[in-house]
């Protein structure tokens, strides 16, 4: 295995003599036994043999929270790649909790695409190790130095990628740091390239169960050129963050470069923000349109705009790299997840574009109440009033059937006040015997009785 990077120049090493772990960093002493470190480049570990099975050839490269040794088990001609965390990680709590969180991720992979882990454990003296397959050949970094590669060479390589990230995301794994770095590139069986995935150091166990966070200072979440835009801003992360950095990739094999320059800060918040520039104007390579409109969506800013499983992305890898760009329409027709989703579609054109919406059918205009005859047919006669049952009514309104209006008697004049009786007195007299309502002043007021 040999993806890992090696140490920045300039970093200051330290080994313990008595558990032989390498630290980074300014310690003094180690904080498993006490002993004082010693200073110097050399690693105590090359030339032992390590659990009482496993013989340290060399170093490989150091990852992100341990150094990778290959190493050779003692009993069995077999190369192994050997994996122990950085003594200022290995004795802490989190730190060792990520470790085994890794050793739990990559024992569930069983995949030709992916490297799997065939042993984990820990030394006497406290160190713990993990012992993967050796995966020897060059990563898609060092690819990258000698500029783009072809785009036959880079759909072998995208079907590899996806089939082996479809593989650990059915088992509910998402590694949140894919990167050339963690991609090497072997001799297959057959003498072909085989693609193996490396470093599942970050991965995510079981993501829609509940899990405490194992972050710990001094290790980075991801590297910030292939962060997605949820992980950048601390959201949930599922399978759409590993098919955003699937994208970059892809991209930056067609085009020799990122699709961002600056820092890595700088880049980070680009792949927040901007959209991907063109292949043609970037690097001036000519893409296949399906090939590039299939890397704008896998890098789609929302993860519910991107495919919903990698599944799909295989199938589309497959048949673009088979020539069949028809085979390749079918797929893309698959709904989007749940959310507010982006529905694609290879269109006639060949290009991977929207959905247009479905525009409202305009609605037919409204008939009027009265329709015109037409002038063919002949006029409709027009039918007589019956003013029998209304000449009544309009003879007491003093209007007479036969149309002469005259006043009735008494029409117009008000009429007179009624005279007040005895009636009308008592029922006086009866309302101011009553209580009245309101304040207590006003009721002994109206209670007195008038002289």
């Amino acid at each position: 295995m040999s993806g890992s990077s090696p140490t920045p120049q300039g970093a200051i090493l330290a080994a313990c003599p008595t558990c032989k772990a390498v630290f980074r960093g300014g310690f003094q002493r180690c904080p498993n036994d006490g002993s004082r470190l010693a200073p110097g480049a050399d690693d105590p570990l090359v030339g032992t043999v390590l659990a009482e099975r496993y013989q340290i050839d060399q170093v490989i490269g150091d990852g992100g929270i341990g150094r990778v040794y290959r190493a050779r088990h003692v009993r069995m001609s077999r190369a192994f790649a050997i994996k122990v965390p950085f003594g200022e990680l290995g004795y802490d709590r989190k730190a060792r909790a990520r470790f085994a969180n890794e050793a739990e991720a990559a024992s569930r992979l069983s995949h030709p695409n992916v490297i799997g882990v065939v042993d984990v454990g820990e030394t006497r003296e406290g160190l713990f190790y993990m012992a993967m397959d050796l995966a020897e050949g060059p990563s898609l970094a060092t690819l990258l130095d000698d500029g783009p590669l072809p785009a036959p060479r880079v759909l072998a390589i995208l079907v590899q990628l996806a089939d082996g990230l479809a593989h650990a995301h059915d088992r509910g794994l998402v590694h949140r740091d894919l990167k050339p770095d963690n991609v090497i590139l072997t001799a297959g069986p057959d003498g072909g390239e085989q693609v193996r995935i490396v470093d599942f150091g970050l991965a995510i166990v079981d993501a829609d169960a509940p899990r405490d966070r194992l972050t710990t200072e001094g290790v980075v979440l991801g590297t910030p050129h292939y962060m997605a835009p949820e992980q950048a801003t601390d959201e949930a992360l599922d399978l759409r963050t590993d098919l955003f950095a699937l994208g970059l990739i892809v991209y930056e094999l067609l085009a020799g470069v990122h699709p961002f320059d600056g820092a890595p800060i700088d880049v980070a918040r680009q792949n927040l923000s901007r959209e991907l520039p063109p292949i043609r104007e970037r690097a001036g390579v000519e893409v296949e349109p399906v090939l590039e409109a299939l890397i704008r969506w896998l890098t789609q800013k929302a993860p519910a705009d991107r495919p919903a499983s990698t599944g799909l992305v295989v199938r589309l890898a497959r048949a673009l790299a088979a020539g069949d760009v028809a085979g390749a329409r079918a797929p893309a027709r698959a709904p989007a997840p749940a959310g507010r989703g982006l529905r694609l579609r290879v269109c006639a054109c060949a290009r991977l574009c929207p959905r247009p919406r479905r525009r409202p059918r305009p609605r037919p205009p409204r008939r009027p109440r009265s329709t015109p005859a037409s002038p063919t047919s002949p006029p409709r006669p027009t039918p007589r009033p019956n003013l029998a049952p209304a000449a009544g009514h309009l003879a007491r309104g003093g209007v007479h059937a036969a149309g002469a209006a005259r006043p009735l008697a008494g029409a117009g004049r008000r009429r007179a006040p009624r005279a007040r009786g005895a009636g009308d007195r008592a029922r006086d007299r009866r309302r101011r015997a009553r209580p009245a309502r309101g304040h207590r002043r006003h009721r002994r007021r109206r209670a007195r009785p008038r002289p």
